[in-house]
């Protein structure tokens, strides 16, 4: 059965690593988002990379197939644990395609949130936690939140698509 793994990229390869794994017949995913760029006083919209520097990559979990990837232009490294890839749920690389304008790979702006907002994880590994909305981060659409741990709490950076006001 394939499962999904993260790949790392080098620095502003992603398209390399993209073009060459889709070569390679392995199916990717990277989403995008827009974001506001200022120059010689022009207002442009562009796409980006939702997470710089990493793709998504759907294989069987065999040795052949991360040899592949591991040895593609562009790539790396695959995000290991205990040396073995780490496989990401089905259900987090659904969310993002829901979150996508149809299905064009960039992911819907949220809606606006205020500091002190409650708000809670819609998906991904932290889903259903709760916080507090802190401040918007330096890329559009990525959100500051505060989440109670273990009697602490902690700064998670992530994009807005993925919590909503609880």
């Amino acid at each position: 059965m394939k499962n999904w793994y993260v790949i790392q990229t080098n620095p502003k390869e992603e398209d390399l690593a993209c073009m060459v794994l889709k070569q390679s017949a392995i199916k990717v995913y990277r989403p995008f988002m827009h974001k506001y760029v200022y120059h010689a006083r022009k207002k442009t919209l562009k796409k980006y990379p939702l997470f710089p520097n990493y793709l998504f990559v759907c294989v069987e979990p065999v040795e052949e197939e991360f040899h592949k990837i591991r040895w593609c232009r562009g790539v790396r490294r695959i995000l290991l644990d205990n040396y073995q890839p780490i496989p990401i749920d089905e259900e987090f690389i659904t969310g993002l395609h829901l979150l996508e304008e149809e299905g064009s790979g960039i992911i819907k702006k949220p809606v606006d949130f205020m500091p002190g907002d409650v708000v809670r994880i819609k998906s991904g590994p932290m889903k259903d936690l709760s916080g507090v909305f802190e401040a918007w981060g330096s890329d559009e659409g990525r959100v500051k939140i505060l989440i109670e741990m273990v009697n602490n709490r902690a700064k998670v950076v992530m994009h807005a698509s993925l919590i909503e006001k609880a």
